[in-house]
């Protein structure tokens, strides 16, 4: 148990780092998408999705996953 709540706060915060939250001029619900793509926009512009990050939902991601594996670790302590 403790190695899987090891590599759920691994490879869940890599995931989530490298597949993150954006949304374009901060309406709408949040999509996800591979943090190095390109959006095509409306007019034919590229638009890295780097620059549209939904800070907010990424961090909420984040704790969401490596409270489940601390969990998972303290768990298998007893």
């Amino acid at each position: 148990m403790k190695k899987v709540g090891f590599l759920i706060c691994i490879a869940g915060s890599v995931a989530a780092i490298l597949i993150p939250p954006y949304k374009l001029a901060g309406i709408g619900d949040p999509r996800w998408g591979f943090i190095l793509a390109d959006i095509v926009a409306a007019f034919g512009q590229h638009i890295r999705i780097y620059d549209h990050l939904d800070v907010q939902t990424l961090l909420m991601e984040l704790i969401a996953i490596n409270l489940i594996g601390v969990a998972l670790i303290l768990v298998s302590r007893k």
